[in-house]
């Protein structure tokens, strides 16, 4: 399974062409959500603080690098652990509805035809095979 959807049991009912689809969009709503930032601004705030305070034992540059291990840890876990656990939690809510993700199917095999299309263009036309070769 790839990155993008990874294989979780929220999207077993999911069928696998859909499952990216459905894993980005329940992503970018658990993003606009009120409550991530809450989350984030709560989680950044305490990781620079405790970076900073620890830090600041070993003096300036300490605090200065302990600001800057705080923002960095904070980064991380939010990006590897607060927001898949938020997009799981909103997931049941996206895959609800199949006719949403049906459409949003119709659109990438539209996609993939046009670049069909396209690549059939670029390739050079065969010459043809019959007398009209010959020189006269």
């Amino acid at each position: 399974m790839s990155q993008i959807a990874p294989d979780i049991p929220e999207l077993e009912h999911v069928p696998q062409v859909l499952r990216s689809i459905a894993y980005l969009r329940a992503q970018n709503r658990a993003l606009r959500a009120p409550s991530t930032w809450l989350i984030a601004a709560v989680l950044f705030g305490l990781a620079i603080y405790i970076g900073a305070t620890q830090g600041a034992r070993l003096g300036t540059i300490g605090g200065l690098f302990g600001t800057a291990a705080g923002f960095a840890l904070a980064f991380v876990c939010f990006f590897r652990v607060i927001l898949p656990w938020r997009t799981r939690r909103i997931l049941p809510s996206v895959t609800k509805n199949p006719e949403e993700l049906r459409a949003f199917d119709q659109l990438r095999r539209a996609d993939e035809g046009l670049k069909q299309i396209a690549a059939a263009m670029d390739r050079p036309a065969k010459k043809p095979r019959g007398p009209e070769r010959l020189p006269p």
